[in-house]
């Protein structure tokens, strides 16, 4: 690929995705309240946004990859190649989700001394886990089904747009999983 025409396909996401990271480190201070009511919930933020991220984007560059190798294409994106992969991310999310929860309760516990209520810290990650997983899905499927209806290089454009989107997404799930948690625990 020339220079010019990766320019032109990364260029622009590239912009948009430093303005979704804005939206999404903004949102922190939405939620200082919530993260002043919560203890160990600011401990949990950059793991989950970092699990979502990365999980969505190796399912991104694992749908690109099917797509340079041939198995997958526009037309038939549905195949079991695709079932497979999306089951893959969905399971690793709701286990990687639990195993922040408890870690997350655990260093609050021995590096701040403060003892969160382990529940309400788990339900909060594992609900903005999941919730995040399924729109996190979603928007790599479409971006993947966009970006070869385009004709562009998968390469170019799943990578930073999903690692955008899951940090945009996951603090949102993490904001309003907190405000479900607290009202009903």
């Amino acid at each position: 690929m020339h220079s010019m025409a990766m320019v032109k396909q990364s260029l622009p996401l590239l912009i948009t995705c430093g303005i979704g990271g804005i939206i999404a480190g903004s949102t922190l201070s939405v939620m200082s309240e919530i993260l002043e009511n919560i203890p160990g919930l600011i401990v949990v933020i950059p793991a989950i946004i970092a699990l979502r991220g990365n999980i969505s984007t190796a399912l991104g560059s694992r749908l690109g990859s099917a797509y340079h190798l041939g198995v997958i294409g526009a037309e038939n994106m549905w195949n079991p190649e695709l079932r497979q992969n999306i089951l893959g991310s969905l399971v690793l999310s709701f286990l990687v989700s639990i195993l922040i929860g408890i870690i997350a309760y655990v260093t609050t516990v021995l590096f701040f001394k403060m003892h969160p209520d382990p529940f309400k810290l788990l339900s909060i990650v594992i609900l903005a886990g999941i919730i995040s997983a399924f729109i996190l899905t979603i928007l790599t499927i479409t971006i993947i089904y966009l970006v070869f209806k385009r004709g562009y290089d998968p390469d170019n454009i799943t990578g930073p747009a999903l690692a955008t989107f899951g940090d945009i997404v996951t603090m949102f799930c993490v904001f309003g999983s907190s405000i479900i948690v607290e009202v009903i625990i």
